[in-house]
């Protein structure tokens, strides 16, 4: 995988430097960078962008315009730096704000990547930082979809990362903000594990919702074909493969 320390979080052609930001980087967002299909997207918004890790997995992957909004000063640094180390530096721009009051001055986004903060619910981390990373009192889901449905532009799609429970609640909300459920991925650490994550594609226009499934493992560390696809054009290295006492089965 990845080069992968506290501090930082190196890829093939990008490093992110993670020490200032309360959420470092997961595999479950690294998939929503690499999956969500943003490739004919001219402008991208990463709503909460901390590292700034969604921008960069989308500014290597197309050459849309992106910005990134970061509520928290010490994320909202952090994530500049790294844009300004990246070899996209000048199509990245982070702006410090609430997304509730953030104001483009472009136009709308065709392309939103955003993983939310999302434990609504659970004793919140004594940390302020940490908890403000996690918890989604400062950015209630319907505020959330409000702001995306405000800033999406008409034939735009946004991709959402979040547990089940909280993915419930979004696609019973999302169509008071006028946006409909397009698209729920599925994801799952190994086969026959229950999902643990899902992606949801939200659009303005009503439709059918298509339902599918990765799994990030044939078994930990061991990624599945499916997932090493996706991720092998950022991380260094990869364990890919049935594990070494399945491979006689």
């Amino acid at each position: 995988m990845a080069r992968r320390r506290n501090s930082f979080f190196e890829c093939r052609q990008f490093r992110i430097d993670q020490g200032d930001c309360a959420m470092k980087v997961t595999t479950d967002a690294s998939l929503l960078g690499a999956w969500a299909p943003i490739e004919d997207s001219s402008r991208i918004l990463d709503i909460g962008t901390g590292t700034g890790l969604l921008a960069l997995f989308a500014a290597q992957r197309c050459s849309a315009a992106i910005d990134a909004v970061e509520v928290d000063p010490a994320a909202a640094g952090q994530a500049r730096r790294n844009f300004g180390a990246s070899p996209w530096a000048d199509r990245l721009r982070l702006f410090e704000a609430d997304v509730r009051d953030f104001e483009p001055d472009h136009g709308l986004y065709d392309a939103i990547l955003c993983n939310p903060p999302f434990f609504t619910a659970s004793t919140q981390n004594r940390c302020d930082r940490l908890a403000r990373a996690r918890h989604n009192d400062a950015l209630p889901l319907a505020d959330l979809l409000t702001a995306i449905s405000r800033l999406l532009a008409g034939n735009g799609r946004a991709w959402l990362l979040l547990p089940p429970p909280e993915a419930a609640t979004v696609s019973e909300l999302c169509t008071t903000a006028g946006l409909y459920l397009r698209h729920a991925l599925q994801v799952c650490s190994e086969p026959g594990t229950a999902p643990h994550r899902l992606i949801l594609q939200l659009e303005h226009h009503p439709g059918g919702c298509c339902q599918s499934e990765i799994c990030l493992y044939d078994r930990h560390p061991y990624h599945s074909e499916a997932s090493a696809a996706l991720f092998r054009p950022y991380y260094t290295r990869l364990k890919v493969g049935p594990p070494p006492d399945s491979a006689d089965d």
